[in-house]
């Protein structure tokens, strides 16, 4: 227990000191650098962070997240659906020809590196790749790893430096702070939670929280954005469940898939780049917004990083949201009826 709160404190300090210098999603970012370090250089049993306190945050975030969908958020969203529709086929299809790329050359598993490729599914993959005897699971979780820690730390940083983005706010949500009192997102998280495991939605700590918010604040009545001092604690949190999950045996193992890893995601990202120019002259929202909602990151992540730089963080939920749901939905059943007469690797 002690190992874990120097890990949360040392990793605030750093996410602090990352704040002081305007990067966006500060704490986040630093929760992941202080756990990889210390998974691959210090002698410890401590090897993961706890669940619970992952859920916990992930509550924070998904409330931070949800107040920023509003009724004209929706409106928006609806007349946008086409472009939102062929942006997550155009990802999923290139994420795909990136795997079947990196089966042929690597000669691994097909059906292993697309579930390792999908861009945003890293729930849905990292099960796959337990209960699924036909999937090798070190190709799965190299492959998301490698291509989630990609996106969520070039990402930020190509945005400000290619894009001109600006960091104006580490932690806070760009909405007016009337309305009801932050702390109803206990309440509404919890419900949020529970509503999601019981339909079996992709990510239901996340997108349950996320999903109970934005129905209270369109419905019923604006909700003051989560504060500094819970939102920072939450995004280390976060960063420390990840890079936890680096495990340098599998990456050992797996060592002839990580070219095609990182080159498939520097791939998708400059394709997300390229989509997000189109999406900006189309609908008229800024580049940056375009891109962070392209990008083949995680939801909390990309929309955490659209809060810190004052974009629309409701644009960047839509598009991050319709593709997890789009590929939890749709591609396992796609994966059993066109690998269900191969046979893959365990």
């Amino acid at each position: 227990m002690v190992d874990r709160i120097l890990l949360f404190i040392t990793a605030g300090c750093l996410g602090t000191l990352l704040m002081k210098m305007h990067l966006p999603i500060p704490y986040m970012l630093g929760g992941m650098a202080i756990a990889i370090l210390y998974k691959t250089f210090a002698k410890s049993n401590v090897t993961k962070w706890p669940r619970k306190f992952r859920d916990m945050a992930l509550m924070v975030a998904g409330y931070g997240i949800g107040v920023n969908f509003t009724t004209d958020a929706w409106n928006n969203f609806l007349e946008e659906l086409l472009g939102i529709s062929v942006a997550t086929a155009i990802a999923i299809a290139v994420s795909i020809v990136i795997a079947i790329i990196t089966a042929k050359i690597a000669r691994e598993d097909l059906k292993s590196c697309v579930v390792g490729m999908l861009p945003g599914g890293i729930t849905m993959s990292l099960l796959m790749a337990e209960e699924d005897k036909t999937v090798n699971p070190n190709v799965v979780v190299v492959m998301q790893l490698i291509r989630l820690f990609g996106v969520i730390i070039s990402v930020p940083f190509l945005t400000i430096w290619l894009l001109d983005a600006k960091v104006i706010n580490t932690s806070l949500a760009s909405v007016p702070h009337e309305g009801f009192h932050w702390a109803v997102f206990i309440p509404l998280t919890i419900l949020g939670r529970f509503v999601a495991v019981k339909l079996h939605l992709p990510t239901p700590v996340l997108l349950g929280s996320i999903l109970s918010t934005t129905i209270f604040n369109i419905f019923v009545g604006n909700v003051q954005p989560v504060p500094g001092f819970l939102m920072a604690p939450a995004q280390v949190s976060i960063g420390l469940f990840m890079g936890m999950m680096l495990d340098t045996k599998r990456i050992a193992m797996t060592k002839n898939i990580l070219p095609f890893a990182i080159g498939g995601t520097a791939l998708l990202i400059v394709i997300s780049i390229g989509v997000a120019y189109v999406l900006a002259d189309l609908y008229g929202f800024s580049l940056v917004t375009a891109f962070l909602a392209m990008a083949p990151g995680g939801i909390a992540e990309m929309a955490l990083a659209g809060l810190s730089m004052g974009e629309n963080v409701a644009i960047i939920l839509a598009y991050q949201l319709v593709r997890v749901v789009a590929i939890n939905m749709f591609v396992p059943p796609a994966l059993a009826i066109f690998f269900k007469d191969k046979q893959g690797i365990r």
